[in-house]
């Protein structure tokens, strides 16, 4: 079950609520002084740590273009091979818009079964 945080406005306090989504929406009353609480939203859009640092074949530079890279891009780290490193989607999102390079979505076929005949 996720965990859900509210604050309450009359005395400041914070509580963590473990419930089932289907009562995400439930009122709350702080336990403190009794008075209604807000629900708090927590937003990490596109800082979020990757679980690995991601080493980019498809953006690999040639070994003469290192002084450039750097120069362009003091906090991207190049590995052995000449590959950008990226910890997190900020920093390699930010590279391909300074590149100029567009990230073109995969195409994946569809999960199903196969019907004969058809």
């Amino acid at each position: 079950m996720p965990a859900y945080d509210y604050k309450c406005d009359n005395c400041g306090n914070t509580e963590n609520f473990i419930a089932p989504m289907k009562d995400a929406s439930k009122e709350r009353y702080c336990p403190v002084c009794k008075k209604k609480m807000y629900r708090l939203y927590k937003f990490n859009i596109g800082n979020r740590e990757y679980a690995k640092p991601l080493h980019s074949d498809s953006l690999a530079i040639n070994p003469s273009q290192k002084e450039e890279h750097r120069r362009r891009f003091p906090n991207i780290e190049l590995d052995s091979d000449c590959r950008p490193v990226f910890k997190n989607f900020k920093e390699h999102d930010g590279y391909l818009k300074k590149t100029g390079f567009v990230k073109v979505p995969q195409k994946t076929k569809k999960k199903g079964k196969k019907l004969k005949g058809k």
